[in-house]
């Protein structure tokens, strides 16, 4: 058996894996193209035979006070590979790359911009009992919401008029207007969050997979679908003194009208902070609880 770094012509094995061995993702076999085409991610391989039985790939983030964290952003062994410490082998190798690149700790969660989930989901078992055995600490969780699109009531005709009435105006963002309205999106209160950069990835899509609600020429909310996974709605943000008026609602069921007509059945609410605010404006089901992870180097 080998631990070796991953390569771009690694890729298709690593794509077969990831559908044999992520069992409860849709789009299981585009997860490690997200990350290996991703500026900052890297990933270790195991081979067997000339065959690659499993992958990991992680990435580095500094905070303010300039501490170096690794990022866990995705581990799978194929099936038939299972029960041989493969899993352990990879994630080992993995914290040694981190550690050699400046990481003290390491987590097993989202690196945002780019994350693929807020962190390891409770029903991967042999993860979490991974994590446990690898000398990981749970330190928080997180929850995904999931909409089931044809049985919501998407329209928003009537809502978009009442608040043109009012002065606001809800539209598709342009990607000529990237630049004014990630510079808004920096400038205001989500400017020290990852929110700018994953704006800016859904307005490279075509169409754009960002909508805006502007008060005359000035934006007061935005909300986005797409950022990484297909199937995933946000960031989404309205500023607090336009928040009575249910603008963000109104973002809300746009992006998810995007989605339906993309062919999804389901979109899932990444990372979700309001619960309420979702469960009320579309109906949307706490679906998926996550663990997160963390150990010091």
């Amino acid at each position: 058996m080998i631990i070796r770094l991953a390569s771009a012509q690694d890729l298709a094995a690593v794509q077969r894996v990831c559908a044999d061995a992520l069992d409860l993702e849709p789009d299981a076999s585009d997860l490690p193209a997200i990350l290996a085409r991703s500026e900052g991610h890297f990933g270790v391989v195991a081979e067997a035979g000339g065959e690659i039985v499993g992958a990991c790939y992680g990435s580095l983030r500094s905070d303010a006070g300039g501490e170096t964290s690794g990022h866990v952003g995705l581990l799978a062994v194929a099936p038939q590979a299972s029960g041989r410490g493969l899993g352990a082998s990879l994630l080992s190798g993995m914290e040694e790359l981190l550690a050699e690149r400046g990481a003290a700790a390491v987590v097993l969660a989202g690196n945002p911009p780019v994350y693929l989930w807020p962190g390891v989901d409770a029903r991967y078992t042999a993860m979490t009992c991974l994590a446990t055995q690898a000398g990981y600490e749970r330190y928080a969780e997180a929850v995904d919401m999931a909409v089931h699109l044809a049985a919501t009531d998407l329209e928003c005709g009537p809502d978009t008029d009442r608040l043109a009435a009012s002065g606001v105006t809800v539209r598709r963002a342009e990607r000529a207007e990237s630049e004014r309205l990630v510079g808004w999106l920096r400038a205001g209160p989500w400017g020290q969050s990852t929110w700018p950069d994953e704006a800016a990835a859904t307005l490279t899509h075509q169409p754009a997979g960002c909508h805006v609600a502007c008060r005359g020429d000035q934006y007061v909310g935005f909300a986005c679908h797409a950022a990484v996974r297909r199937g995933w709605f946000g960031p989404m943000g309205t500023l607090s003194p336009e928040r009575r008026h249910g603008i963000g609602s109104v973002l809300l069921r746009r992006c998810l009208s995007d989605m339906q007509a993309g062919g999804l059945e389901v979109a899932r609410i990444g990372w979700v902070g309001p619960v309420r605010f979702y469960a009320r404006a579309v109906g949307a089901r706490t679906e998926r609880v996550y663990w997160l992870y963390r150990k010091v180097l």
